[in-house]
């Protein structure tokens, strides 16, 4: 075999390897955005009933030792999703669900420990609470006394499906539905079924669930 039928094997070769993953790749971009789709149909159906049921939370959220929220109402349910461009075609970038945990009550906090202030101010972004903070100082020396954090102990919990369309998987991640956590859990595009989205449900309400087990669990903090 000269070196001409030799270049042309490997090239064949390298053709037929390219074939074949445009193939899976398109398959797989398939599968995620049929996930996503089945997501985001589950969920507005979800977001309806819920928003009319208005559920309480039997959760507990601990946001420092003097400040637990029970009971909490679960409203304003909503769904959103955003798409881009994936090699020329318009593709999910994500489908969440979002919903707030109500308790309406008034708190004004004081800290005056730089590693205090930031823990607290960490805490309450990632609990969605929208709060205002100020350094007090003292009115005739100027001396700093404390930072003052003020908000209303409403707090945002959701669910963001995020797919990875080359591998055909996709991630949930489920922040704020038991306690100020949050999990990452890696899934089969093709696995997410109405019995996972209801085990996802039942996490969402508080109820014993069978969801990390359906998938890869990625993080959990």
């Amino acid at each position: 075999m000269g070196l001409l039928d030799d270049l042309k094997r490997q090239a064949q070769a390298r053709q037929s390897e390219q074939q074949t993953d445009t193939a899976a790749r398109a398959r797989n971009t398939a599968l995620a955005e049929a996930a996503c789709k089945s997501a985001f149909q589950y969920w507005l159906e979800l977001a309806k009933q819920l928003n009319v049921l208005q559920p309480t939370s039997p959760v507990r959220y601990v946001l420092d030792g003097r400040n637990v929220f029970e009971q909490l109402n679960m409203a304003d349910f909503r769904v959103d999703a955003r798409r881009q461009s994936l090699h020329g075609q318009p593709c999910h970038e994500y489908v969440q669900l979002l919903c707030l945990l109500r308790s309406g009550r008034q708190i004004v906090l004081t800290r005056d420990f730089p590693t205090e202030i930031d823990k607290l101010a960490g805490r309450l972004r990632t609990s969605g609470v929208d709060f205002h903070s100020e350094s007090v100082r003292d009115a005739e020396t100027g001396r700093y006394l404390h930072t003052r954090f003020e908000f209303t102990a409403d707090f945002m919990a959701g669910v963001k499906l995020q797919p990875v369309h080359e591998h055909g998987v996709v991630q949930f991640h489920v922040f704020n539905f038991e306690g100020f956590e949050s999990l990452l859990l890696e899934v089969p595009a093709f696995e997410v079924s109405q019995v996972l989205l209801d085990e996802l449900s039942k996490l969402v309400l508080g109820q014993p669930n069978r969801f990390i087990q359906h998938g890869r669990l990625l993080r959990r903090s």
